[in-house]
């Protein structure tokens, strides 16, 4: 035999072992298993725990998944409070804030009865004091609880006693003036100064003006 074909040999024969050694092996365990079994069989029977296999769900395609989940927490339902479609309705829209109150200024109520002025030694009631007693009478008449007292004045052109009698004239013509428009007489009381209580004390014609008048006192 030449000496090249002595090692393929040795090497043909190492396959072969390797080959068929696992087909023995697997020979013998699967008579073992049926030997261990038959032996069972001839004993007594043992108990056997049978496990159930977890439920597999398919799906379309061939796909499978498991379904033994934990379950998954479920969010609290917005009907919970009392159902029905009011219950899931957009709470309804904040009402507007009321109107701020209205800042207008109301025209101030005159702290006092506005006067008339007389002509030189005259009681008359002039034309221009005319819508002055007007407005006058209005305001007494809307104070019912109140009285007024209507002095007369003059300037310090004549004697005392003469003024004191031209005051008390022009008071009284005042009066009956404002009786006419409507103010009951008995809300109504005359006096007179004559020229002991001047306005103003310059001796022309316009200061003395101003001192022939009637004056009114609410009280």
């Amino acid at each position: 035999m030449p000496q090249w074909l002595i090692p393929r040999i040795f090497i043909a024969a190492l396959l072969c072992c390797f080959t068929v050694a696992p087909l023995m092996g697997c020979s013998k365990r699967v008579a073992s298993s049926a030997g261990d079994a038959a032996s069972t069989s001839k004993g007594a029977t043992a108990p056997v725990e049978t496990i159930k296999p977890e439920s597999v769900a398919t799906v379309p395609g061939g796909g499978a998944f498991e379904t033994a989940r934990e379950p998954e927490e479920t969010p609290p339902s917005a009907s919970r409070g009392g159902g029905g479609p009011e219950a899931s309705a957009p709470a309804a829209a904040p009402s507007p804030p009321a109107a701020a109150p209205s800042t207008a200024t109301v025209p101030a109520e005159p702290l006092s009865l506005e006067d008339i002025f007389f002509d030189f030694d005259e009681h008359a009631i002039r034309r221009d004091a005319q819508a002055t007693l007007s407005a006058n009478a209005a305001w007494i008449n809307s104070k019912p609880g109140k009285a007024v007292v209507i002095e007369g004045h003059c300037d310090e052109r004549g004697t005392q006693a003469y003024n004191l009698i031209l005051g008390d004239k022009r008071a009284r013509s005042t009066k009956r003036y404002l009786e006419d428009l409507g103010v009951p007489a008995t809300r109504l009381k005359t006096t007179t100064y004559g020229e002991l209580r001047p306005f103003c004390k310059e001796r022309d014609e316009n200061c003395y003006q101003q001192n022939r008048r009637a004056h009114f006192v609410v009280q």
